[in-house]
């Protein structure tokens, strides 16, 4: 009897450990130094016409500001694996010019902020997990923007005026992602793209990365990566039932360390 149970200790032991071993997580965390372009454009308060300027007035330089990510893969084959991202998007300059928000005009050197701070929740198929050193990933991202712009200034006639809007956007989106392990090296590259196409708008999040191990001790590997990532945000209002609109663009590289467990 003593015997039957160590032999079933001993393969319920071995199987706990095989499944512990197809079970990765994978987490990182770093700095994305990263610059603001294009056009904002605001009903006026009598909702009867439209102000639009270019960002470049607002005078914002670029930003460093953190982000972090981690992912789930577990061995249920009928379940989506996990991926959770967030990145503080946040900038502020006094501007060099008058502008016009929402039929106000602010006179030039007014202090303004915007913030487009993202969370990104990612359901995933693992398509090719490091097959002849590939992985291939495809699924759904339901990316959430969190919007703010505030302005403080003067209106022609000096009189001080200021706004404070904010909006919070869930966009869902269309998700790949492809990386290739160096054979011999402790050299990964890849690459990911978020894409989405409504009505009028369109969203398109895409970055590429080399990553590098620094320590390979299991059950811990610890690594750095260093990439470029790109963010268009062509957001027509009218298409959500919110009353600004954006076309814009969102760069720059990136640096941070990787865990993997």
């Amino acid at each position: 009897m003593s015997k039957i149970l160590s032999g079933l200790l001993f393969f319920g032991l071995l199987g706990a450990s095989a499944q512990a071993d197809l079970i990765r997580v994978e987490a990182g965390a770093g700095v994305w130094q990263n610059e603001f372009s294009g056009t904002i454009t605001s009903k006026d308060l009598a909702g009867t016409g439209f102000d639009t300027f270019d960002t470049d007035l607002l005078n914002y330089s670029k930003e460093s500001k953190g982000y972090i990510w981690a992912y789930i893969k577990h061995p249920v084959p009928i379940l989506p694996n996990l991926r959770l991202e967030y990145a503080a998007v946040d900038y502020s300059g006094t501007s060099t010019q008058d502008f016009t928000y929402q039929g106000v005009t602010y006179q030039a050197n007014a202090q303004t902020d915007t913030t487009l701070n993202q969370f990104d929740i990612i359901m995933y198929y693992n398509i090719l997990d490091n097959t002849a050193w590939t992985t291939i990933d495809l699924g759904l991202d339901v990316k959430i923007i969190e919007s703010k712009f505030n302005a403080n200034g003067l209106d022609p006639l000096n009189q001080p005026i200021t706004v404070n809007e904010s909006e919070t956007l869930p966009v869902p989106m269309a998700y790949a992602r492809g990386r290739v392990e160096i054979p011999g090296t402790d050299l990964g590259i890849e690459g990911n793209v978020k894409y989405t196409a409504y009505k009028n708008s369109k969203v398109m999040d895409y970055a590429l990365k080399v990553d590098y191990t620094l320590v390979d001790i299991l059950p811990v590997d610890v690594g750095l990566e260093v990439g470029y990532r790109f963010q268009q945000l062509d957001i027509d209002g009218t298409d959500f039932s919110i009353d600004t609109t954006a076309d814009v663009e969102i760069d720059g590289v990136f640096a941070g360390a990787v865990i993997r467990f």
